[in-house]
């Protein structure tokens, strides 16, 4: 079996990288504004507006203040988690299924984006007796199918709406093929 061509992709990076450095912006000027106020009173005990002309409106707040370093803290962890969510991969968002691959060519990978999954559960779910809507939602593994129906006991129906959707995914040679869960919900007519 040949390498894996699509593979997921970090879908958040650019705002995240963005975001990251929104926030190291702000962590160096409060540094450097901390260092300049600690530089010219000798210690962490001067006040904010001593560094910096525009925090005048925290009063007397001193750079080694518990609330000071709490936003320090906080604002270093906002960034490592940006920075986490920017490195980290997104959801796999397509589903391989198997096809025949032709001599000519050495790697071949066919895939379904899972919106399209999502879109064929609908269409089958749709052409069952007794549904009036119907919502889909997937991901690599499953199939989150919600029906509606004026009827009030849908047992049958579900039953038959997670027949149609299975027996749909089942004529599609699927690497691996999602699992089906189906919900009812009953609305007047």
């Amino acid at each position: 079996m040949s390498a894996r061509l699509f593979r997921a992709r970090p879908a958040r990076v650019v705002p995240a990288v963005i975001l990251a450095i929104l926030i190291l912006v702000i962590a160096v000027a409060l540094g450097w504004a901390a260092i300049a106020a600690i530089a010219s009173a000798g210690s962490g005990s001067s006040a904010l507006s001593d560094g910096v002309p525009g925090l005048s409106s925290l009063g007397e707040m001193t750079w080694g203040s518990a609330a000071i370093i709490a936003a320090c803290v906080v604002i270093a962890l906002l960034g490592l988690i940006f920075l986490i969510i920017g490195i980290s991969p997104g959801a796999k968002r397509v589903i391989g299924y198997r096809t025949h691959t032709p001599e000519h060519i050495e790697r071949f990978e066919v895939v379904l984006p899972t919106s399209a999954l999502s879109g064929l559960a609908a269409a089958a779910a749709d052409s069952v007796d007794g549904v009036s809507s119907v919502r889909a939602a997937s991901n690599a593994s499953s199939t989150n199918v919600t029906f509606s129906t004026p009827v009030r006991d849908n047992d049958e129906i579900r039953r038959d709406v997670d027949a149609a959707v299975t027996q749909r995914f089942d004529s599609i040679a699927f690497d691996r093929t999602p699992t089906v869960k189906v919900r009812a919900h009953r609305r007047q007519a």
